[in-house]
């Protein structure tokens, strides 16, 4: 037990006696005033303390450096695997966008809602929405807005393209009006609409002043 007291002693002290080597060589009246009556005993366990108590605040802020550098990192991946699975998650909807404006689904919904089921101003709200962009939401007073109407007319009408399944309502809202979003199947309706439109160009375009 003493040898090994011993052991851990001279292990703490061994920096100490290293230091005052140093100022032997470096300072030698400055080493012989620390070693002047006790201090032969007190000087190396002094500027061994001090000597481990720097490296122990030196790991600590090292530590500490490197914990932040590796968040920074860690921030800076997370935030690269989002933007970069947003970005795929848009081209694949875009992608999936342009080949149902060509090739619209046969079994969709859109093929059994026959077009008088809506007047103009319900194909110029899909219109809209379709402008917008793939998964892009709006509300009623955003509508309003383009089409000149009364937020609560545009209201009535979301609804009953929702009803259709031609719109679905989204999380959120603006001014305490719900936000909606194009199904599947209203992309196939309005681009359906679309092809004919080309294919018979007798078809004059659909406007946005229909019946309020």
């Amino acid at each position: 037990m003493v040898e090994t007291a011993k052991a851990i002693y001279h292990a703490f002290t061994m920096p100490g006696h290293w230091l005052l080597a140093a100022l032997g060589h470096y300072a030698p009246q400055t080493r012989e005033i620390m070693l002047a009556e006790h201090g032969s005993i007190t000087a190396p366990f002094l500027l061994s303390l001090l000597f481990w108590t720097v490296v122990l605040v030196t790991g600590l802020l090292i530590s500490r450096m490197c914990r932040n550098f590796a968040w920074q990192v860690a921030a800076i991946y997370r935030t690269f695997v989002w933007r970069m699975t947003n970005w795929l998650h848009g081209l694949k909807t875009r992608v999936i966008w342009k080949w149902r404006e060509f090739f619209p689904p046969k079994d969709s919904n859109a093929a059994i809602v026959s077009q008088e089921e809506f007047d103009n101003v319900d194909i110029a709200v899909l219109r809209t929405l379709f402008k917008q962009g793939p998964g892009m939401a709006i509300s009623a007073p955003d509508l309003a807005e383009q089409l000149n109407l009364r937020p609560a007319q545009i209201q009535h009408r979301l609804e009953n393209l929702a009803h259709y399944q031609m719109l679905r309502s989204v999380i959120g809202s603006t001014d305490g009006f719900d936000n909606y979003r194009l199904t599947d199947s209203g992309l196939a309706f309005i681009t359906m609409m679309q092809r004919q439109a080309r294919v018979t160009p007798t078809i004059s375009p659909v406007s946005a002043s229909g019946p309020g």
